[in-house]
């Protein structure tokens, strides 16, 4: 029923102890520096599912998503690291957290998902979050 809420909360812990870990990071390293080390991290967590669960990388249906997908994670991690190391983890991390009005927008347009009133009211709240947060 809920299966999803439970990864879903812990994104958002993760996610958001995430800005506070990597402003600590710019202390002493820069974001390229940090992004090596969420590359090995990333490469350890892969070879665990490789030796535990035998996953392996699927080259059929769906592999051209996956590869398109993984690059968004990466370039999306990327340029929040560039971000965070120009700015406040305090603004940075909440304006950052507006993409899922991109979501909403393109699951209408590529998924076909219905937009209703609750689901517009959620994202002009979220358009006016970001505006008040991006102001000096």
């Amino acid at each position: 029923m809920l299966e999803w809420l439970a990864p879903a909360l812990g994104f958002v812990l993760l996610e958001g102890a995430l800005g506070i870990t990597t402003k600590l990071a710019f202390r002493g390293i820069d974001w390229r520096q940090l992004l090596l080390w969420v590359t090995v991290a990333y490469v350890l967590l892969a070879a665990g599912f490789v030796a535990i669960g035998g996953e392996s990388l699927p080259l059929g249906a769906g592999a051209g998503w996956a590869a398109l997908s993984g690059l968004f994670a990466a370039g999306g991690l990327w340029v929040f690291f560039v971000a965070l190391g120009r700015g406040e983890a305090s603004r940075v991390v909440p304006v950052t957290a507006a993409y899922p009005v991109v979501t909403v927008v393109l699951a209408a347009i590529f998924l076909s998902e219905e937009i209703n009133a609750p689901t517009v009211a959620g994202t002009v709240l979220v358009v006016a979050g970001v505006a008040i947060l991006s102001r000096d």
